[in-house]
């Protein structure tokens, strides 16, 4: 039996290591998977060898305030892959992190398979030299990535991204308001806060806001709250009374995609989550708030128009966004009430041809690929 190696802690990180762990077993592969991986990858069978919630902090000034944090979980993983010495790793995400791990797997001799990597496209495109040096493959979930890669002589792969088959098979509306108990009646809101708990400490008052004035104008609006995991609801429900938002919100647990089977019109934190709201066809308005910071220094280096990936592929403004101090409640509620009305609908019909520019290589190349690096 093999060994490898996972680093996965993510929703959407393990959405992706439980594809390479499906995708090696179709392929054959006898493995023993070890790791720094959340709830789901551990009960898929890898071993966690370390508490990765660190990684889970966004932004320059987070991580230097977890320095020391970052630095006994790299320490972690060196004597990890000293002991065990495993065929390959397979690194996801967290490039601040990663690249550094990726650097020393490949002193040890370790191959190393990059997934999601860097936003080179988007900032830093230095970086893809770094890359050439410590990573032998990269699995991307763009299209539009590959010719970087190839161009600096990196072997790369375009999976097919996870929620194209998750969304596939949602709920109907009706189907899903039953399911949360909704009765009949106006309008549903999803709020989709993100899943760290900085993003949560720093939407959360603004989201209140916002749903309290949209309240005002549409009182018969009915509101979900979508929360990544349990551990978050005290910190929700405290800053959520703090901003005095609507006491009938309704806060629904790890059911992502039923809530927004269920809603006419979503709020939606920058990240993954505008994908899967763009994949399940839904009107949305795209927010964010970093440090100030970090915001400052990612500004000067950014080369999209765009945060929201449903607008970078579709280059198109498709989703409003409104960041940093941009987002304004009595404007962001203003803008999701015109998407209750024909506005919606425009953006539905643009949101369309999304799927298709998501469906990947044929999995039988990312199988052959895997054989490759992990055997």
């Amino acid at each position: 039996m093999g060994k490898a190696f996972i680093l996965a802690v993510e929703r959407s990180g393990e959405n992706l290591g439980l594809e390479i762990l499906a995708n090696a077993a179709q392929a054959g592969l006898d493995l023993q998977w070890s790791g720094v991986v959340g709830s789901r990858l551990q009960a898929a069978g890898v071993q966690n060898i370390a508490n990765g919630e660190v990684l889970a902090m966004i932004g320059l000034v987070e991580v230097l305030r977890h320095y020391g944090r970052l630095r006994r979980l790299y320490g972690q993983i060196r004597q990890h892959l000293q002991a065990e010495r495993p065929a390959c790793v397979v690194l996801i995400d967290h490039p601040a992190f990663n690249l550094h791990v990726a650097k020393m797997a490949k002193q040890m001799g370790i191959r190393v398979l990059y997934v999601v990597g860097p936003q080179i496209w988007a900032w830093r495109s230095q970086r893809i030299h770094q890359i050439k040096r410590v990573v032998d493959h990269m699995l991307v979930l763009f299209p539009f990535e590959v010719p970087i890669y190839a161009q600096a002589g990196v072997p790369v792969h375009v999976l097919a991204h996870p929620l194209l088959a998750q969304t596939a098979t949602a709920q109907d509306g009706m189907d899903a308001r039953a399911a949360l108990g909704l009765t009949a009646g106006g309008p549903v809101l999803a709020l989709l806060p993100g899943s760290r708990r900085g993003e949560l400490e720093r939407l959360t008052l603004r989201y209140a806001e916002t749903a309290r004035r949209l309240r005002k104008q549409i009182p018969d609006l009915r509101i979900l709250v979508a929360l990544a995991r349990e551990e978050l609801r005290p910190l929700w429900e405290r800053l959520w009374k703090q901003g005095a938002g609507p006491e009938d919100a309704q806060l629904v647990v790890a059911q992502t995609q039923t809530v927004l089977a269920a809603a006419d019109v979503v709020l939606v934190a920058s990240g993954t989550a505008t994908l899967e709201t763009a994949l399940m066809r839904r009107p949305a308005v795209v927010v964010y708030i970093l440090n100030a910071l970090t915001f400052a220094f990612v500004r000067r280096l950014v080369k999209t128009p765009f945060v929201a990936m449903p607008n970078i592929l579709l280059q198109e403004a498709v989703y409003p966004e409104f960041l940093q101090e941009a987002f304004e409640p009595a404007q962001v509620a203003d803008a999701l009430a015109a998407l209750l009305g024909p506005a919606g609908s425009e953006q539905v019909a643009k949101l369309q041809k999304l799927r298709s520019l998501l469906e990947g290589n044929p999995p039988e190349q990312l199988q052959q690929v895997l054989r490759e690096m992990l055997a």
